[in-house]
């Protein structure tokens, strides 16, 4: 019997993003990128969500775009790749 996928967070991105849009959920697909780059975005996206607090998404997707290209450091993976898992990731977090 094959592993189960055990990491959950990306499973619940991926499906949220089929049922949205299944053409956006089949280029995510096509456009695969490391397990270490994708559990980075998702912790980037968690840390965004306690950091930044209540503002809005579309307010602070440029500033986390242009300090995903600091953090990523060795993971050559573009903001558009992970942009996705990022926000999924700060919009499972509720604000304080």
């Amino acid at each position: 019997m094959p592993p189960r996928n055990v990491d959950w967070l990306s499973s619940f991105i991926a499906d949220e993003a089929r049922e949205a849009d299944p053409a956006s959920a089949a280029a995510l697909h096509s456009s695969r990128i490391s397990h270490r780059a994708r559990e980075l975005a998702i912790t980037y996206g968690l840390g965004a969500r306690l950091h930044h607090g209540e503002r809005h998404w579309d307010d602070i997707r440029d500033e986390l775009a242009r300090g995903w290209e600091r953090l990523r450091g060795a993971e050559q993976v573009a903001w558009n790749q992970v942009e996705g898992d990022v926000e999924g990731a700060w919009r499972l977090v509720l604000a304080d």
